[in-house]
């Protein structure tokens, strides 16, 4: 469910419903690693800003934070629920964001994988969260039908944007 470049464009991230990803040179087209370690489908992955880890979020309900040169995994978050619909690293690379199958999606460091934040507020499964370009906010979409904007510092919800006539499938914070 995912096909996304690295910032500097030499490799592409795919993602398989064989449970793994891939990292690809885009030059060459060749597969420089396979990351295997989910049970079940991926839902979504992404490069940290620095290309240096890759996230990946699983059906499975775990998220994965990879070394993008060995291919190691660094470390294994839990969902609160079994399906992880979208993981997303912050623009530092600090932190991760999760949401699953709840109404609420949580806010981890990246490298210990402390829980910093709990986002609630939702009245039905969070479907994607994202950062806002520098990272002090957070953008949130559910299938209650709204999106909402959170403080990222503290989780609270600093605007409810209500109009659609069912699930938010995305949302993005872009640049003023």
């Amino acid at each position: 469910r995912s096909v996304v470049f690295s910032q500097d464009g030499k490799w592409v991230l795919t993602t398989s419903m064989d449970a793994t990803a891939r990292i690809w040179c885009a030059a060459s087209g060749q597969c420089a690693q396979a990351l295997k370690g989910h049970t079940k489908a991926l839902s979504g992955a992404s490069f940290a800003p620095d290309g240096s880890r890759v996230l990946t979020a699983s059906f499975d309900g775990s998220v994965r934070v990879w070394d993008a040169m060995s291919g190691d995994c660094m470390l294994l978050l839990p969902a609160e629920n079994s399906v992880v619909n979208a993981a997303a690293f912050s623009p530092d690379g600090a932190s991760v964001l999760v949401a699953s199958a709840s109404e609420s999606f949580r806010l981890f460091c990246a490298s210990t994988g402390d829980c910093r934040v709990t986002f609630e507020g939702h009245e039905d499964w969070v479907r994607v969260a994202s950062f806002s370009p520098d990272g002090t906010l957070v953008a949130s979409g559910s299938y209650d039908g709204t999106a909402r904007i959170w403080s990222a510092l503290d989780g609270e919800c600093v605007q409810t944007l209500e109009g659609h006539g069912g699930a938010v499938v995305a949302a993005s914070i872009a640049a003023a």
